[in-house]
């Protein structure tokens, strides 16, 4: 049984009329009268009861008429949610993200995302930078906002897309009355470990685990 059979069916049971119904399908009367045929006879059920004068739908024929509507609407309704799909109008996005590296643009993106594309759920979710890879990875997340880097080894490289989104410079800062060292004598990783990361614990775990991948990238 193919959905055309059940279009066709349905057209001739709103006529109650093969000739009427065949010119509204533009096919043949006598293929129309065939194609109903094969279906009573795929089915072993009489749906029709017809003569040269007059069509009426049996018992059985009525009842299969409410399933085929509703299966024809199932069709149609899936073939308008797959084309929306594939448009880019409906689905779900997942993101996984730092919360301090997005919270300067992700709000306003997701709230034109939502203008754009009503019918795309977006979920965020906040995961270090590790988490993120290995989320991308196995599927759980659609995109990853992070501090990538020496993170990706190769053969995740190999299977990751990674796009720049933004530039963002980090700096130290410290009182001009603090007695620093000598910070020529020391390399820039020593000094943050020894004199930043003091006050790194009160970061959330997304934004320490980016600074601690900056930190030991730094030379040595």
């Amino acid at each position: 049984m193919e959905l055309r059979h059940l279009r066709y069916f349905v057209i001739v049971a709103e006529e109650l009329s093969f000739r009427r119904a065949a010119r509204r399908l533009h096919v043949s009367h006598p293929a129309l009268s065939q194609q109903i045929q094969d279906l009573e006879d795929e089915l072993g059920l009489k749906l029709m009861e017809r003569d040269s004068r007059r069509v009426e739908l049996t018992e059985v024929g009525r009842a299969f008429l409410t399933g085929a509507r509703r299966t024809l609407q199932a069709a149609k309704q899936a073939v308008t949610l797959a084309q929306e799909a594939a448009r880019g109008e409906r689905g779900s996005l997942v993101i996984g993200c730092i919360g301090a590296l997005v919270s300067s643009f992700l709000p306003d993106a997701l709230a034109r995302l939502r203008e754009q594309r009503p019918l795309v759920e977006a979920t965020v979710l906040h995961m270090n930078n590790r988490a993120q890879i290995e989320a991308l990875l196995d599927g759980s997340i659609t995109l990853g906002i992070g501090y990538f880097g020496s993170l990706i080894d190769e053969d995740e490289r190999e299977q990751l897309s990674i796009q720049l989104l933004l530039r963002s410079p980090v700096a130290i800062a410290f009182s001009k009355h603090c007695r620093m060292p000598n910070v020529h004598r020391q390399s820039l990783k020593t000094f943050a470990m020894t004199y930043s990361c003091r006050s790194i614990w009160s970061m959330d775990k997304g934004t320490r685990s980016g600074f601690e991948d900056f930190v030991a990238g730094l030379g040595g």
